[in-house]
């Protein structure tokens, strides 16, 4: 045994899962297994090693570094990140979190990110890893080229059996017991810090090479011995061969072994990978779904899922554990699909394909029946069923219906125009048939229509000797004695398509085309409904059966699920969680059954064969961890792009408040189909609904205690055993803490109290003597504006426009252009000269109330109308507005508002009629209203023009409220509200 054999020797990894269909049939069977490679993320192509940490993560060693998975992502680790080759041979995660890396030159350990290099305390003849354990005590035990170490604080020790002693591996049993297999010598135990010899390696055994210590999970007496060339197991501390039987189809050098959740022995070869279960040998290559390269090791991780390593071909786990696939590969017609199942007088599998015709499985092969040759369509099969006389019927979509015997095939009569969706007989052999045309039966060799059935049924179930449920396109309908029962309703199925129905116990299942699967209690009338919230793939369910432990298998729209009954709660529960690279197929109508504990269920792509003796482990929950908390840039920063990771517990100051949490829910079966609850406690009271997201962004946190809570949830509804957590404090600022808030309260109430007394009287008079100069020389200041402005600027228009005319009766008649622009400066000037009257009346203090700014506006709005085809009404202006006092701002602004309202109804809205009216002037608000039956405009996509950018601003300006109603086509309404309490 030398060293180059031993390094190749234990270089390895395997994954699978316990495959169930008898090994001895012509055609391969293909098995369904997850593959990850180099394109997926894999560091490199020749996987080893497997370990899982305490978060659950899959750790890969390979011949070009290691590897975590996380079931979505790959994270490599190599010589760049410290290791001292990229050779890894052995991989463990230990108990407190670290990683430790067996090379080929000695040992790495992983931890919070930073590695750590081990040699031995002594000169050493070589440093290639094979194995790394941890014992129930935490301490780490190290194989080296045939030496045992122990690793101690930071030294790496040797342990001496004797100066000959070659340690070929190591392991631990359930109880952290270390074990050590010593070539030419024995099995070792170390207990008390001794070493004793547990099994001694003599007579035919004494020299085997063991690479692999295996204790079996279901027997504690049993050991596993994996060598090279054989593997043995310990009886009554003796080495026996085992099982020579089965062991002698396991062909080539055995490199790993394990055992998984089922009792399964998995070996892996230099050719693939073995299942030793029960009597049966099950050999997996690329000619059934996994690979021809050496399988390394093979890895059981905390969560059940097998995983195999290969050299050459990346890293591989078992989906498909519970059925095989035929499709073309193994003889089914090329793109046809099996539309119908049924077994023929000899037991044998009939299986009807849609354009394929008949085809018959003995348990060996796939072989085609011969069909007459006319009508053509009879390969059109859509159902087939078998009486109690072994005789077959087989319903076409155009062809009619057939029977079929050891006689041949033989044509019922008038049953062609018809196309056939299911067929089933009664208990008295009555045959019933669901058509595209109603409901049927054959009586006395003749085929007879049931009157009162819906054009269109899809399903059957006999529920008595003469009773039989039809599903439709419109619900269940009850036939007894061959008639239809009006008094039967089922008002909650009304209105669904019925695909199929199932009797199970005292319950009708009912598939239905997309509201997924209904259980009718017929005794009490009580109807529960399953989505695919409970676990199934669909809500579109294609068929039903029963197998003998009473599961209920049941086809959908992307897969097949399997559930079971509680009797207790009276309540089905999905039982089965494949994985996620499992395909997705639709399954056909009524194409399902069940024999010698298999269930044969027709897809659209294939058949698939599931084992039901096979007993399903419930599927172990997501575990949960929150990846990292991002402290990000503070929102309409744009100087500051960078970002700080924050540690459990942070304290961040009152603008440190825009988080980014990254959580994951490690589910390595299928981590596509994980979803998530959480909440901020401080923020949410309850957790949110589920979503795939694994990021939630928090942009602009008040002050306060927060804690970060996150649940991960599986595709079947199993939630994570822990909540993950993290909290954190966002600081008030200091102004905002209570204890300043209270003393600044109190400083100004004292303040407050001090000069009230002292101010109250002599500020009141002051303030009211201000007041009345202020508003007296406000006024006169106005009034001498408003006539200085008037006298002088209107001298200078009028003159203007004098000299103007003057200036044009002087000008040729023939000089066009120059009298055009005399023209214009007339218009200007008067242009000018009227523009100045709204002016000059805002600054003449008699406008300082509602109704002269009611009355000036119907001025402008009569002037503007003037003429035109407009109809303009200003309504309700009495005198007793005169009352309402308004500043010389709002009266300006008021104006202003209803002046371009007017302008927009004359320009752009050509509109007949403009309203203007006083809505309401009660004792808190007034209320104008402007409404015209223009074009209208649309108010969320006009974005500029009409002036209402203007209209807003000046209502803004005197603190009032604008509403604008607008509809293309239905014209515009304006209301514009202002508090009497701001007006002066």
């Amino acid at each position: 045994m030398n060293n180059n054999f031993f390094i190749r020797a234990v270089g390895i990894v395997c994954m699978a899962f316990v495959c169930l269909i008898q090994a001895n049939q012509v055609f391969a069977q293909k098995y369904t297994f997850a593959h990850y490679d180099i394109e997926d993320g894999l560091i490199q192509s020749q996987a080893n090693r497997f370990s899982m940490d305490n978060n659950h993560r899959l750790w890969i060693g390979t011949f070009g570094g290691a590897c975590r998975f996380d079931g979505k992502d790959f994270f490599g680790y190599s010589r760049q990140n410290g290791l001292p080759s990229n050779f890894v041979s052995a991989v463990l995660s230990d108990k407190g979190g670290r990683t430790w890396f067996g090379t080929l030159d000695g040992v790495a350990m992983l931890y919070n990110g930073k590695t750590k290099n081990y040699k031995p305390v002594v000169s050493h003849k070589g440093n290639v890893v094979t194995n790394i354990v941890q014992d129930g005590t935490g301490t780490v035990w190290v194989v080296m080229s045939y030496e045992l170490f122990k690793i101690t604080g930071d030294k790496m020790q040797p342990v001496i059996f004797d100066d000959s002693a070659k340690v070929t591996t190591i392991a631990i049993d359930s109880s952290g017991k270390l074990y050590a297999a010593v070539y030419k010598s024995g099995l070792y135990s170390f207990k008390n810090n001794k070493w004793t010899l547990s099994t001694a390696f003599k007579g035919d055994y004494g020299s085997i090479p063991v690479r692999k210590i295996l204790f079996d999970r279901f027997d504690k007496q049993k050991t596993y011995l994996l060598a090279w060339n054989g593997l043995y197991y310990i009886n009554n501390n003796e080495v026996r061969p085992y099982a020579p039987g089965q062991m002698a189809a396991v062909k080539g050098q055995l490199l790993s072994l394990e055992q998984d959740a089922y009792k399964g022995l998995w070996i892996g070869t230099d050719n693939g990978a073995y299942c030793i279960f029960d009597d049966e040998v099950i050999h997996y290559n690329s000619s059934n779904g996994l690979t021809d390269n050496s399988i390394a090791d093979i890895y059981k991780d905390a969560d059940d899922n097998l995983w195999l390593g290969s050299l050459g071909n990346g890293i591989y786990r078992c989906e498909g554990s519970k059925y095989v696939t035929f499709d073309a590969s193994q003889g089914l017609p090329d793109s046809k699909i099996v539309m119908a199942l049924t077994k023929d007088w000899n037991d044998n599998i009939l299986l009807g394909a849609d354009g394929g015709g008949l085809i018959r499985y003995d348990g060996r092969k796939l072989t085609n029946i011969p069909t007459p040759v006319t009508p053509k369509y009879l390969k059109g099969i859509q159902c087939l069923y078998t009486d109690k006389n072994k005789t077959t019927w087989i319903g076409t979509s155009q062809a009619g219906l057939w029977q079929y015997n050891k006689n041949g095939f033989k044509q019922i009569k008038d049953s062609d125009g018809i196309g056939y969706n299911c067929i089933t007989a009664d208990s008295s052999g009555v045959i019933w048939l669901a058509t595209s045309m109603g409901g049927y039966y054959i009586e006395n060799g003749l085929l007879k229509q049931l009157e009162g059935i819906p054009a269109f049924s899809s399903s059957l179930v006999v529920t008595g000797r003469d009773s039989v449920f039809i599903g439709t396109q419109n619900g269940i309908v009850l036939s007894v004695n061959k008639k239809v029962v009006n008094t039967f309703n089922q008002n909650s199925l009304k209105n669904s398509a019925i695909l199929a129905m199932l009797k199970y116990r005292n319950l009708m299942l009912i598939g239905t085309d997309d509201r997924g699967l209904f259980t009718w209690d017929m005794k009490t009338g009580h109807l529960k409904n399953y989505t695919i919230n409970d676990g199934l793939k669909a809500n579109t369910i294609y068929s039903l059966i029963a197998d003998e432990f009473g599961k209920v298998w049941i086809g959908t729209g992307k897969g097949v699920n399997r559930m079971q009954f509680n009797p207790d709660i009276k309540k089905f529960t999905v039982i089965d969680n494949t994985g996620s690279k499992e395909p997705v197929f639709e399954t056909n109508q009524n194409a399902i059954l069940y024999k010698d504990h298999q269930i044969w269920v027709g897809t659209t792509k294939a058949v698939m064969v599931y084992n039901t003796r096979i007993k399903m482990h419930e599927s172990a929950p997501p575990h949960i961890l929150i990846e990292s908390i991002k402290l990000m840039p503070q929102i309409g920063n744009s100087i500051d792009t960078n970002y700080t990771y924050l540690a459990d517990g942070a304290k961040l100051n009152y603008n440190q408040n825009h988080l980014a949490i990254s959580f994951l829910g490690i589910y390595l079966k299928n981590p596509e189909g994980v979803s998530y609850r959480y909440k901020l406690v401080g923020l949410d009271s309850t957790f949110c609904s589920p979503v795939k997201n694994n990021v939630v962004e928090y942009p602009s946190l008040p002050p306060g205690n927060y804690t970060f809570k996150v649940k991960a949830i599986s595709p079947d509804g199993k939630v994570s055993a822990s909540t993950a957590d993290f909290s954190f404090e966002i600081v008030p600022p200091f102004y905002k803490t209570l204890t300043f808030q209270i003393s600044a309260i109190l400083f100004f109430v004292l303040i407050g109290f001090g000069l009230q007394n002292i101010w109250h009287h002599s500020k009141i008079q002051r303030q009211q003597v201000i007041e009345a100069m202020k508003r007296e020389e406000k006024i006169k200041i106005r009034q001498q504006t408003a006539e200085d402005f008037h006298d002088d600027l209107g001298n200078k228009l009028t003159r203007i426009a004098i000299l103007s005319e003057i200036l044009n009766a002087k000008i040729d008649q023939d000089k066009t252009d120059q009298r055009g622009l005399v023209d214009q400066i007339k218009q200007n000037a008067a242009a000018l000269y009227n523009g100045t009257k709204d002016i000059l009346w805002a600054l003449d203090p008699k406008s300082d109330n509602l109704y002269e700014t009611l009355i000036h506006i119907k001025e402008i709005g009569i002037e503007l109308f003037q003429d035109m085809p407009t109809d303009f009404k200003f309504e309700d202006i009495d005198e007793g507005l005169q009352q309402i006092k308004l500043p010389m701002e709002y009266s300006r602004n008021i104006t202003m508002i209803f002046k371009e309202l007017l302008n927009n109804a004359l320009k752009h809205a050509e509109a007949s009629k403009v309203i203007l009216k006083k809505a309401s002037a009660d004792k808190n608000e007034v209320v104008l209203r402007f409404t015209d039956n223009g074009k209208g405009f649309n108010c969320e996509t006009l974005t500029k023009g009409h002036g209402l950018h203007n209209i807003k601003a000046r209502a803004k300006r005197i603190n009032a409220e604008l509403v604008i109603v607008s509809e293309t086509g239905k014209g515009t309404s304006v209301e514009l509200k202002f508090k009497k309490n701001i007006i002066g």
